[in-house]
């Protein structure tokens, strides 16, 4: 579960965001522009997942990388982990 929760806790919390907002927002009644800021929301938070993610791996082999290193160009070599 927590494995889950730590790989998912940006749209988890986004959702859970989402749905306080549209509480809040609905509590008193829909008007265009309570939707116009609901709309803003999910967009912001559409756009910071679409940014912040992690991003996919590299496809490159151990051979490609050791061919890349030494061959007269400087080489930066990353280490991450999507999670």
């Amino acid at each position: 579960m927590d494995r889950i929760f730590n790989q998912f806790s940006f749209i988890l919390g986004g959702l859970i965001l989402l749905a306080a907002a549209a509480l809040l927002l609905l509590r008193r009644g829909f008007t265009p522009i309570k939707g116009l800021v609901f709309l803003v929301l999910t967009l912001l938070l559409v756009g910071a997942w679409v940014v912040l993610h992690p991003a996919a791996p590299s496809q490159l082999t151990a051979d490609q990388i050791r061919a890349q290193i030494g061959a007269g160009q400087p080489v930066l070599l990353e280490f991450l982990s999507p999670y």
